[in-house]
Protein backbone atom coordinates (compact mmCIF):
# COMPACT_ATOMS: atom_id res chain seq x y z
CA UNK A 1 0.00 0.00 0.00
CA UNK A 2 1.21 3.52 -0.77
CA UNK A 3 -0.08 6.55 1.06
CA UNK A 4 0.60 10.20 0.36
CA UNK A 5 -1.35 12.80 2.31
CA UNK A 6 -1.30 16.18 0.63
CA UNK A 7 -3.35 19.38 0.46
CA UNK A 8 -5.84 19.08 -2.41
CA UNK A 9 -6.76 22.69 -1.71
CA UNK A 10 -6.88 24.77 1.46
CA UNK A 11 -9.53 22.58 3.01
CA UNK A 12 -9.43 19.32 1.05
CA UNK A 13 -6.83 16.78 2.20
CA UNK A 14 -6.60 13.66 0.04
CA UNK A 15 -4.95 10.28 0.17
CA UNK A 16 -3.73 8.07 -2.66
CA UNK A 17 -3.88 4.35 -1.98
CA UNK A 18 -2.86 1.42 -4.11
CA UNK A 19 -5.97 -0.51 -5.10
CA UNK A 20 -7.39 -2.99 -7.58
CA UNK A 21 -10.80 -1.70 -8.72
CA UNK A 22 -13.36 -4.39 -9.33
CA UNK A 23 -14.88 -5.16 -12.71
CA UNK A 24 -17.69 -2.80 -11.72
CA UNK A 25 -16.13 0.68 -11.30
CA UNK A 26 -19.39 2.27 -10.15
CA UNK A 27 -19.84 -0.42 -7.50
CA UNK A 28 -16.24 -0.04 -6.38
CA UNK A 29 -16.62 3.73 -6.04
CA UNK A 30 -19.90 3.37 -4.11
CA UNK A 31 -18.34 0.86 -1.70
CA UNK A 32 -15.29 3.06 -1.18
CA UNK A 33 -17.33 6.24 -0.57
CA UNK A 34 -19.80 4.48 1.74
CA UNK A 35 -17.03 3.20 3.95
CA UNK A 36 -15.17 6.52 3.94
CA UNK A 37 -18.38 8.27 5.02
CA UNK A 38 -18.81 5.79 7.89
CA UNK A 39 -15.26 6.49 9.07
CA UNK A 40 -15.58 10.26 8.85
CA UNK A 41 -18.82 10.18 10.82
CA UNK A 42 -17.36 7.83 13.45
CA UNK A 43 -14.44 10.22 14.00
CA UNK A 44 -16.75 13.25 14.13
CA UNK A 45 -15.14 14.90 11.10
CA UNK A 46 -17.52 17.33 9.42
CA UNK A 47 -16.57 16.33 5.90
CA UNK A 48 -17.65 14.36 2.85
CA UNK A 49 -15.58 11.93 0.80
CA UNK A 50 -15.28 11.06 -2.87
CA UNK A 51 -13.33 8.16 -4.38
CA UNK A 52 -11.71 8.29 -7.80
CA UNK A 53 -9.99 5.57 -9.83
CA UNK A 54 -7.47 6.37 -12.56
CA UNK A 55 -8.07 4.35 -15.77
CA UNK A 56 -6.04 1.12 -15.90
CA UNK A 57 -4.21 2.05 -12.71
CA UNK A 58 -4.01 0.21 -9.40
CA UNK A 59 -4.66 3.41 -7.47
CA UNK A 60 -7.64 4.93 -5.67
CA UNK A 61 -7.77 8.53 -4.52
CA UNK A 62 -9.94 9.39 -1.52
CA UNK A 63 -10.66 13.12 -1.54
CA UNK A 64 -12.08 14.64 1.61
CA UNK A 65 -14.00 17.89 1.25
CA UNK A 66 -14.19 19.89 4.46
CA UNK A 67 -16.42 22.90 5.20
CA UNK A 68 -14.20 25.95 5.66
CA UNK A 69 -16.16 27.40 8.56
CA UNK A 70 -14.81 26.41 11.94
CA UNK A 71 -12.18 23.98 10.59
CA UNK A 72 -8.61 24.15 11.83
CA UNK A 73 -6.62 22.71 8.94
CA UNK A 74 -3.62 21.54 10.96
CA UNK A 75 -5.80 19.67 13.45
CA UNK A 76 -7.89 18.14 10.69
CA UNK A 77 -4.93 16.93 8.65
CA UNK A 78 -3.34 15.38 11.69
CA UNK A 79 -6.50 13.51 12.61
CA UNK A 80 -7.29 12.53 9.06
CA UNK A 81 -3.74 11.33 8.42
CA UNK A 82 -4.18 8.74 11.14
CA UNK A 83 -7.69 7.92 10.01
CA UNK A 84 -6.84 7.46 6.35
CA UNK A 85 -4.09 4.97 7.14
CA UNK A 86 -6.79 2.79 8.65
CA UNK A 87 -9.59 3.39 6.16
CA UNK A 88 -7.29 3.25 3.14
CA UNK A 89 -6.24 -0.25 4.13
CA UNK A 90 -9.86 -1.30 4.40
CA UNK A 91 -10.84 0.38 1.13
CA UNK A 92 -8.03 -1.39 -0.70
CA UNK A 93 -9.08 -4.84 0.37
CA UNK A 94 -12.75 -4.06 -0.11
CA UNK A 95 -11.93 -3.64 -3.79
CA UNK A 96 -9.45 -6.47 -4.16
CA UNK A 97 -9.40 -10.23 -3.79
CA UNK A 98 -7.62 -10.26 -0.43
CA UNK A 99 -9.46 -12.52 2.05
CA UNK A 100 -11.68 -10.21 4.15
CA UNK A 101 -11.05 -11.98 7.44
CA UNK A 102 -7.37 -11.06 7.17
CA UNK A 103 -7.30 -7.70 5.45
CA UNK A 104 -10.50 -5.93 6.48
CA UNK A 105 -9.90 -6.15 10.21
CA UNK A 106 -11.13 -3.14 12.18
CA UNK A 107 -10.68 -2.94 15.93
CA UNK A 108 -13.33 -0.21 16.28
CA UNK A 109 -16.19 -2.48 15.21
CA UNK A 110 -17.77 -5.31 17.25
CA UNK A 111 -17.55 -7.36 14.04
CA UNK A 112 -13.82 -6.59 13.67
CA UNK A 113 -14.27 -5.88 9.95
CA UNK A 114 -16.49 -4.05 7.48
CA UNK A 115 -19.39 -6.24 6.37
CA UNK A 116 -20.98 -6.11 2.93
CA UNK A 117 -22.60 -8.22 0.24
CA UNK A 118 -20.69 -11.46 -0.34
CA UNK A 119 -19.30 -11.79 3.19
CA UNK A 120 -19.89 -14.97 5.17
CA UNK A 121 -19.21 -16.06 8.70
CA UNK A 122 -20.34 -16.14 12.30
CA UNK A 123 -20.12 -12.34 12.51
CA UNK A 124 -22.61 -12.02 9.64
CA UNK A 125 -24.92 -14.40 11.52
CA UNK A 126 -24.58 -12.24 14.63
CA UNK A 127 -25.37 -9.13 12.58
CA UNK A 128 -28.51 -10.81 11.23
CA UNK A 129 -29.58 -11.87 14.74
CA UNK A 130 -29.11 -8.32 16.01
CA UNK A 131 -31.19 -6.93 13.14
CA UNK A 132 -34.01 -9.32 14.06
CA UNK A 133 -33.70 -8.31 17.71
CA UNK A 134 -34.22 -4.62 16.89
CA UNK A 135 -37.36 -5.39 14.89
CA UNK A 136 -36.07 -6.15 11.39
CA UNK A 137 -36.59 -9.90 10.82
CA UNK A 138 -33.53 -11.24 8.99
CA UNK A 139 -32.60 -14.89 8.39
CA UNK A 140 -29.47 -15.70 10.39
CA UNK A 141 -27.73 -17.91 7.82
CA UNK A 142 -24.32 -16.25 8.03
CA UNK A 143 -24.46 -15.08 4.40
CA UNK A 144 -24.56 -11.36 3.62
CA UNK A 145 -26.87 -11.21 0.60
CA UNK A 146 -29.18 -8.62 -0.90
CA UNK A 147 -31.88 -9.16 1.75
CA UNK A 148 -29.39 -8.55 4.55
CA UNK A 149 -28.23 -5.40 2.78
CA UNK A 150 -31.86 -4.23 2.62
CA UNK A 151 -32.26 -4.93 6.35
CA UNK A 152 -29.08 -2.99 7.15
CA UNK A 153 -30.24 -0.04 5.05
CA UNK A 154 -33.58 -0.10 6.84
CA UNK A 155 -31.81 0.03 10.20
CA UNK A 156 -29.53 2.85 9.06
CA UNK A 157 -32.51 4.96 8.03
CA UNK A 158 -34.33 4.24 11.30
CA UNK A 159 -31.20 5.20 13.26
CA UNK A 160 -30.67 8.26 11.04
CA UNK A 161 -27.27 7.08 9.85
CA UNK A 162 -26.16 8.50 6.52
CA UNK A 163 -25.51 7.28 3.92
CA UNK A 164 -27.89 4.33 4.25
CA UNK A 165 -25.60 2.24 2.04
CA UNK A 166 -26.43 -1.21 3.39
CA UNK A 167 -22.77 -1.70 4.36
CA UNK A 168 -21.81 -2.24 8.00
CA UNK A 169 -18.93 -0.01 9.02
CA UNK A 170 -17.87 1.16 12.45
CA UNK A 171 -20.74 3.57 13.15
CA UNK A 172 -23.47 1.22 11.96
CA UNK A 173 -22.02 -1.73 13.89
CA UNK A 174 -21.66 0.21 17.14
CA UNK A 175 -25.10 1.80 16.85
CA UNK A 176 -26.74 -1.56 16.19
CA UNK A 177 -24.91 -3.11 19.14
CA UNK A 178 -26.12 -0.28 21.40
CA UNK A 179 -29.72 -0.79 20.24
CA UNK A 180 -29.58 -4.50 21.05
CA UNK A 181 -28.06 -3.90 24.49
CA UNK A 182 -30.69 -1.27 25.33
CA UNK A 183 -33.61 -3.28 23.95
CA UNK A 184 -34.46 -0.54 21.47
CA UNK A 185 -36.65 -1.46 18.51
CA UNK A 186 -37.68 0.25 15.32
CA UNK A 187 -40.92 2.15 15.73
CA UNK A 188 -41.20 1.57 19.47
CA UNK A 189 -43.41 4.17 21.12
CA UNK A 190 -45.70 4.74 18.11
CA UNK A 191 -49.30 3.60 18.63
CA UNK A 192 -50.28 0.89 16.17
CA UNK A 193 -53.17 2.97 14.81
CA UNK A 194 -51.17 6.23 14.48
CA UNK A 195 -51.23 8.02 11.12
CA UNK A 196 -48.55 10.36 9.78
CA UNK A 197 -48.14 12.44 6.63
CA UNK A 198 -46.55 10.20 3.97
CA UNK A 199 -43.73 12.54 2.82
CA UNK A 200 -40.69 13.95 4.61
CA UNK A 201 -39.53 16.63 4.95
CA UNK A 202 -42.89 18.31 4.67
CA UNK A 203 -41.20 21.62 3.85
CA UNK A 204 -40.49 20.26 0.35
CA UNK A 205 -44.12 19.29 -0.29
CA UNK A 206 -46.39 21.52 -2.37
CA UNK A 207 -49.49 22.78 -0.49
CA UNK A 208 -52.92 21.14 -0.87
CA UNK A 209 -54.00 23.84 -3.31
CA UNK A 210 -51.60 22.25 -5.81
CA UNK A 211 -52.74 18.66 -5.29
CA UNK A 212 -54.94 16.92 -7.83
CA UNK A 213 -57.28 13.92 -7.67
CA UNK A 214 -57.66 10.96 -10.02
CA UNK A 215 -57.45 7.37 -8.76
CA UNK A 216 -55.64 8.77 -5.75
CA UNK A 217 -54.12 12.08 -4.71
CA UNK A 218 -51.21 13.53 -6.71
CA UNK A 219 -48.81 15.39 -4.40
CA UNK A 220 -45.89 17.25 -5.95
CA UNK A 221 -42.73 18.75 -4.47
CA UNK A 222 -41.12 22.16 -4.71
CA UNK A 223 -38.47 22.38 -7.47
CA UNK A 224 -39.40 18.77 -8.35
CA UNK A 225 -37.40 17.43 -5.41
CA UNK A 226 -37.04 13.67 -5.55
CA UNK A 227 -34.84 10.72 -4.60
CA UNK A 228 -33.23 10.81 -1.18
CA UNK A 229 -34.28 14.45 -0.69
CA UNK A 230 -37.96 13.42 -0.29
CA UNK A 231 -38.66 10.16 1.52
CA UNK A 232 -42.00 8.34 1.45
CA UNK A 233 -42.93 6.90 4.84
CA UNK A 234 -45.57 4.46 6.02
CA UNK A 235 -48.70 6.52 6.58
CA UNK A 236 -49.72 4.01 9.26
CA UNK A 237 -48.54 0.65 10.57
CA UNK A 238 -48.98 -2.33 8.29
CA UNK A 239 -47.34 -4.81 5.95
CA UNK A 240 -45.82 -4.24 2.52
CA UNK A 241 -47.71 -6.76 0.38
CA UNK A 242 -46.67 -5.72 -3.11
CA UNK A 243 -44.08 -3.69 -4.99
CA UNK A 244 -44.65 -2.73 -8.59
CA UNK A 245 -47.91 -1.44 -10.10
CA UNK A 246 -48.72 -1.10 -13.78
CA UNK A 247 -48.58 2.58 -14.70
CA UNK A 248 -46.98 3.51 -11.37
CA UNK A 249 -43.55 1.93 -11.76
CA UNK A 250 -41.81 -1.33 -10.75
CA UNK A 251 -41.00 -0.17 -7.22
CA UNK A 252 -44.36 1.28 -6.16
CA UNK A 253 -45.19 -0.22 -2.74
CA UNK A 254 -48.60 -1.27 -1.47
CA UNK A 255 -49.23 -1.16 2.30
CA UNK A 256 -51.92 -3.27 3.99
CA UNK A 257 -53.28 -1.36 6.99
CA UNK A 258 -52.84 -3.31 10.23
CA UNK A 259 -55.36 -1.74 12.59
CA UNK A 260 -58.04 0.87 13.13
CA UNK A 261 -61.17 1.60 11.14
CA UNK A 262 -59.33 1.02 7.84
CA UNK A 263 -57.78 -2.30 8.88
CA UNK A 264 -57.38 -4.58 5.88
CA UNK A 265 -57.54 -1.78 3.30
CA UNK A 266 -54.56 -1.14 1.00
CA UNK A 267 -52.67 2.10 0.42
CA UNK A 268 -50.50 2.43 -2.68
CA UNK A 269 -47.59 4.78 -3.34
CA UNK A 270 -47.41 5.48 -7.07
CA UNK A 271 -44.28 6.65 -8.95
CA UNK A 272 -41.91 5.65 -6.14
CA UNK A 273 -38.31 4.65 -6.82
CA UNK A 274 -36.53 2.97 -5.19
CA UNK A 275 -38.44 0.90 -2.66
CA UNK A 276 -36.58 0.80 0.67
CA UNK A 277 -38.12 -2.26 2.34
CA UNK A 278 -38.89 -5.72 0.93
CA UNK A 279 -42.30 -7.27 0.32
CA UNK A 280 -43.47 -8.95 3.51
CA UNK A 281 -41.89 -6.41 5.84
CA UNK A 282 -43.97 -5.05 8.70
CA UNK A 283 -43.50 -1.30 9.00
CA UNK A 284 -44.53 1.23 11.60
CA UNK A 285 -46.10 4.63 11.02
CA UNK A 286 -43.41 7.05 9.91
CA UNK A 287 -40.90 4.41 8.80
CA UNK A 288 -39.25 5.11 5.40
CA UNK A 289 -40.50 2.72 2.72
CA UNK A 290 -39.55 4.41 -0.58
CA UNK A 291 -38.37 7.59 -2.26
CA UNK A 292 -40.09 9.79 -4.81
CA UNK A 293 -38.85 8.61 -8.19
CA UNK A 294 -36.86 11.09 -10.23
CA UNK A 295 -37.75 11.81 -13.86
CA UNK A 296 -40.42 9.56 -15.38
CA UNK A 297 -41.46 6.60 -13.24
CA UNK A 298 -44.48 4.84 -14.66
CA UNK A 299 -46.90 7.15 -16.46
CA UNK A 300 -45.60 10.40 -15.07
CA UNK A 301 -44.19 13.67 -16.39
CA UNK A 302 -42.50 14.93 -13.23
CA UNK A 303 -41.53 13.64 -9.77
CA UNK A 304 -44.50 13.28 -7.43
CA UNK A 305 -46.35 10.85 -5.21
CA UNK A 306 -49.77 9.50 -6.09
CA UNK A 307 -51.16 7.99 -2.93
CA UNK A 308 -54.48 6.17 -2.94
CA UNK A 309 -56.55 3.71 -0.95
CA UNK A 310 -58.35 0.58 -2.10
CA UNK A 311 -62.12 0.35 -2.21
CA UNK A 312 -63.77 -1.57 0.66
CA UNK A 313 -63.55 -5.29 -0.12
CA UNK A 314 -61.66 -4.35 -3.29
CA UNK A 315 -58.29 -5.60 -4.58
CA UNK A 316 -54.99 -4.15 -3.29
CA UNK A 317 -54.70 -1.87 -6.31
CA UNK A 318 -56.17 0.13 -7.70
CA UNK A 319 -59.53 1.90 -7.26
CA UNK A 320 -61.48 3.35 -10.16
CA UNK A 321 -61.03 6.99 -11.11
CA UNK A 322 -62.23 9.16 -8.17
CA UNK A 323 -63.76 6.11 -6.44
CA UNK A 324 -61.83 6.63 -3.20
CA UNK A 325 -59.73 9.70 -4.05
CA UNK A 326 -61.81 12.06 -1.91
CA UNK A 327 -61.44 9.79 1.12
CA UNK A 328 -57.66 9.66 0.59
CA UNK A 329 -57.56 13.43 0.13
CA UNK A 330 -59.36 13.99 3.44
CA UNK A 331 -56.85 11.72 5.19
CA UNK A 332 -53.67 13.29 3.82
CA UNK A 333 -55.03 16.84 4.02
CA UNK A 334 -55.80 16.36 7.69
CA UNK A 335 -52.33 14.92 8.31
CA UNK A 336 -50.72 17.76 6.38
CA UNK A 337 -52.59 20.38 8.40
CA UNK A 338 -51.70 18.66 11.67
CA UNK A 339 -48.01 18.40 10.74
CA UNK A 340 -47.72 22.00 9.55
Amino acid sequence: MQTDLRGHDSHSPSCNVSASPSANPAGARHRCESYAAEELRFHNLGATAACEFAPRARRATVIVLVPSAGVRRRSLVGRFAALILVSATLVVVALSATPPAVARTHAGSPFRRVLGVGDRGADVGRLQAWLTKVGIPTTADGIFGSLTRTSVGRFQRAARLSPASGMVGTMTANTLQAWTKNGKKIGRGRPGAAWVFPLRPIERVLPPADWTLDQGVDIGTGTNACGSSVVEVAITSGTIVQEGISGFGPDAPVLKVASGSLKGRYIYYGHAKPALVPVGAHVNAGEPIAQIGCSQVGISFSPHLEIGISAPEGPPCCPRMLQTARQMYDIVHGLYSRTR
